[in-house]
């Protein structure tokens, strides 16, 4: 999404805080652009002078976050979380894309492979990593509130994986894991 406001191109990987970023900084026109897409709808001297920005997720976290997700495709009351583990092809597998994303990574190329991010946080340090982003768009201590939580529920994604499951994503989403440094538990 671009925002003239606050001069910047935020690009919402769904799961990862997007929904808390989008009430502040203001909502898309088309939700869940990658950075091509968005670099494709703009000048090129908007895109070269705004902030690039957007935020990942552990695999694994992500991957129970889109079983248990409330809104888009809900797929929990046909599958049992090992069922959605193998049947979970892609990054975007839940959500409504015009481009498939095989990664979380896949937000943020260009067709060429290159990187058009000047920034990109993590959902583990969420608040941290969002204060720096408010820093830099001039927003100062504006704190991120918490929308689109899942209340319901209550246990740590470690607990849904079992060996199986937990290789199934490390080896499906390995791009990932590798490029942000991910690892199991932490």
């Amino acid at each position: 999404m671009v925002s003239d406001q606050y001069r910047c191109i935020f690009i919402e990987v769904p799961k990862t805080g997007s929904t808390s970023i989008r009430s502040i900084v203001g909502n898309p026109l088309k939700p869940h652009q990658n950075i091509w897409q968005v670099f494709n709808s703009v000048n090129s001297d908007t895109f070269r002078a705004y902030f690039k920005f957007g935020f990942v997720r552990n695999p694994w976290d992500r991957a129970v976050s889109l079983y248990e997700r409330k809104e888009g495709l809900q797929l929990k009351s046909r599958m049992n979380f090992e069922q959605f583990v193998e049947w979970m092809q892609l990054a975007s597998c839940t959500c409504i894309h015009p481009v498939p994303h095989r990664y979380q990574l896949d937000w943020f190329l260009s067709p060429h492979g290159d990187l058009l991010l000047d920034f990109i946080g993590r959902y583990e340090r969420l608040d941290a990593d969002w204060a720096m982003v408010a820093a830099r768009l001039g927003i100062g201590n504006t704190p991120l509130p918490r929308l689109n939580v899942n209340a319901e529920r209550a246990r740590d994604y470690t607990a849904y994986y079992t060996p199986r499951t937990r290789q199934i994503i490390a080896e499906r989403f390995a791009i990932d894991v590798e490029y942000f440094g991910y690892k199991f538990g932490e």
